[in-house]
């Protein structure tokens, strides 16, 4: 399928490939619209100025890929673990953002301890996906499904979850500080907390 080991401003359309491995690939400012690589593996793999538009990505491995200002639109991008590409040394200054996610599905997928600051991850489904550790410091959330998603010891500090639902993001064990949030969601950080919560109607 890919018979060369580089490729920039490519555009590649409606390629299908599943469960194939893929190794040592850069891939620059190129464009994927409707493809398939469900269950593919990109093996230090390079990513670009990326665009995935329509494509199935669910369960793709990405072991020691590199992901740079890489952006996917209306994909599943189902059950990867981000934990395993290549992102650098920790606390790194990212001069260039790594991802963004905008209306596509993220379920069951991991960004365990990534630095992904400002990362927008705009209305999407992210069903049971774990933000545990991850720096998500200025991210744009809005809009995005959260149910059973995890969030501990993440940092959400001028975070933007404004109609973002269903999610649990327990006070006390992660960093909301100016994170934006909007009602009536943003009822569930008093339920995540030990407290008693009583309706009343006053009475004149």
């Amino acid at each position: 399928m890919f018979h060369q080991k580089e490729y920039e401003n490519e555009t590649f359309r409606n390629l299908a490939v599943n469960e194939e491995l893929f190794e040592n690939l850069q891939f620059f400012e190129c464009t994927f619209l409707k493809c398939n690589f469900s269950s593919t593996v990109f093996k230090n793999a390079e990513f670009r100025m990326c665009q995935f538009e329509d494509c199935d990505l669910s369960l793709v491995k990405v072991d020691g890929s590199i992901f740079k200002g890489v952006e996917f639109e209306n994909s599943k991008v189902i059950g990867i673990n981000w934990a395993s590409a290549s992102w650098g040394r920790k606390g790194l200054t990212q001069l260039v953002k790594s991802i963004d996610f905008k209306g596509c599905v993220l379920n069951y997928s991991s960004f365990f301890e990534l630095e992904l600051e400002k990362i927008e991850i705009v209305n999407c489904i992210a069903h049971e996906v774990d933000f545990s550790g991850a720096n998500l410091k200025e991210a744009n959330l809005r809009g995005t499904d959260f149910e059973n998603s995890i969030f501990r010891h993440t940092n959400l500090e001028k975070a933007d979850l404004v109609k973002a639902k269903n999610y649990m993001i327990p006070p006390a064990v992660n960093t909301l500080k100016k994170t934006r949030f909007s009602m009536p969601e943003a009822m569930a950080l008093l339920y995540s907390m030990d407290i008693v919560l009583e309706e009343y109607s006053q009475v004149d």
